[in-house]
């Protein structure tokens, strides 16, 4: 049955959906949906007819009315891959200082570097995900915008994951990275003098400074540092050695902490800290303390003023100078070692002895069961058990470390001496365990003591 001219199609502007107005159709003929659907087709729509709406429409047979018949099929748009990074790309954050509250400008607190670990997490790529194309209620295609995948990442440094799709350093270091390029480097060169203006450089590995470091500025490494010009009034802290290639004018304001040896050539006005060797071929005015050795060498090799430490062997060209500058050279085991070991020992024996008692208590718990428990509260009393065992295995390895270490410093400290190859001048303070000896005089090619078993310090030729 064809609809009279009353019943009208309405496209929408877009063309995704159409409207039919439905007169009452003719006395005693029905429409039928088939019927409507001619109609709309007659009127140009020719997809997303809503069948379902035309069937509602005849059975309500309420007119006239206007009912949306048709609905287009929107275009839904690719999405192209792309990678999320967990470092900062450009490291703009933090290449601005802090304003602090009064105004003035913490410089420090400027890293140039972004560090990782080895573990963390570098990037995850999310493919792209392919679009659909639409229609509208004209069957006019809608074409969807193709989605485009990246390329991967190339570059060291790094591990891939199984699916490809996340990047993990496999070392720790400085993350780089530009155009796809992506790498991890441990070891950090800086081109010029560090001044205040970048202000700090802590580094996961190793760090070499080609220039100067300037007064107020700091570096940290996991690793080691190395800076080939000269060092003012600066903070230098590693874990593994520290060169200095010009040596150090610290300017009473300067520290060196090194968890390996320490090579300069000179030292002044510095606080210095290494875990094994300082070598220098002049310490001036200096506190310097070191896990083995402290050799100062050359024809001019001095160590004046200040005092030094060392558990080992104290070498030297110069004791002091002819002014007569009070300087001391100590070495041995001092108080700070025996009572170290002391503490270490009753620590030791105490975590052994909660060891044992938790061990006992666990055997028992697993043995002796009781009925009133239920099996919730038996796992939470054996879970706490079994974390106090591993908290005192973990208490019992790092003390038994550290006494092998206190040990072998004791070793070494049997050994212990102060070896002048020139001359010790008078008014120089020399410290053998917790024997003190002053010279009166100066004294040349001479290497102080201790005999096992007898007071004071003794001397002998250097060799």
């Amino acid at each position: 049955m064809a609809l009279n001219s009353d019943c009208r199609v309405t496209i929408s502007a877009d063309q995704m959906s159409a409207t039919l107005h439905l007169t009452p159709p003719p006395q005693g003929e029905p429409y039928t949906v088939e019927d409507l659907a001619d109609h709309l087709r007659h009127n140009g729509v020719n997809y997303g007819i809503i069948f379902s709406a035309l069937e509602d429409t005849i059975k309500a047979n309420a007119y006239p009315r206007d009912v949306v018949v048709a609905q287009g099929k929107e275009a839904v748009h690719g999405v192209n891959g792309y990678y999320e990074f967990f470092f900062e790309q450009d490291n703009q954050k933090n290449k601005r200082p802090l304003i602090r509250s009064d105004g003035s400008v913490d410089y420090q607190s400027m890293n140039v570097i972004h560090n990782v670990r080895a573990g963390d997490k570098l990037a995850v790529y999310h493919p792209a995900i392919e679009g659909s194309h639409g229609m509208d209620v004209g069957g006019r295609e809608l074409r969807a915008h193709p989605a485009k995948d990246l390329p991967e990442l190339h570059g060291n440094g790094f591990d891939r994951s199984y699916d490809g799709l996340t990047y993990t350093a496999n070392i720790e270091g400085k993350v780089e990275y530009d155009n796809y390029k992506l790498f991890v480097k441990d070891v950090y060169e800086f081109k010029g003098d560090l001044d205040q203006i970048v202000g700090k450089i802590d580094f996961r590995g190793d760090v070499i400074v080609h220039g100067n470091v300037c007064t107020g500025t700091m570096i940290r490494a996991s690793k080691s540092i190395t800076v080939e010009g000269s060092v003012e009034a600066a903070t230098l802290i590693a874990d593994g050695d520290i060169v200095l290639k010009k040596g150090m004018q610290g300017g009473k304001k300067a520290k060196i902490v090194s968890g390996g040896s320490i090579y300069a050539n000179f030292i002044e006005f510095t606080d210095v800290e290494a875990k094994e060797n300082v070598e220098a071929n002049i310490i001036l005015n200096c506190r310097v303390n070191a896990g083995k050795d402290i050799v100062v060498s050359g024809k001019r090799g001095a160590i004046v003023g200040g005092s030094v430490y060392c558990v080992g062997t104290v070498s030297t060209t110069l004791l002091g100078n002819n002014v007569g500058i009070r300087t001391r050279a100590a070495v041995g085991a001092g108080e700070d070692i025996d009572k170290r070991n002391h503490l270490l020992r009753v620590k030791c024996d105490s975590t052994k002895e909660s060891l044992a008692k938790t061990m006992i208590e666990i055997q028992t718990f697993k043995t002796n069961v009781s009925a009133t428990e239920s099996k919730e509260v038996r796992e939470a009393k054996m879970k706490q058990l079994e974390r106090r065992k591993v908290r005192d295995e973990r208490l019992l390895e790092h003390v038994e470390k550290e006494l092998a270490k206190i040990r072998e410093m004791m070793d070494i400290a049997k050994e212990a001496k102060v070896t002048v190859s020139s001359t010790a001048y008078s008014n120089c303070l020399i410290r053998i365990d917790d024997q003190e000896l002053e010279l009166k005089s100066n004294e040349n090619n001479v290497e102080f003591f201790r005999e096992p078993m007898t007071e004071g310090i003794s001397r002998r030729p250097a060799v």
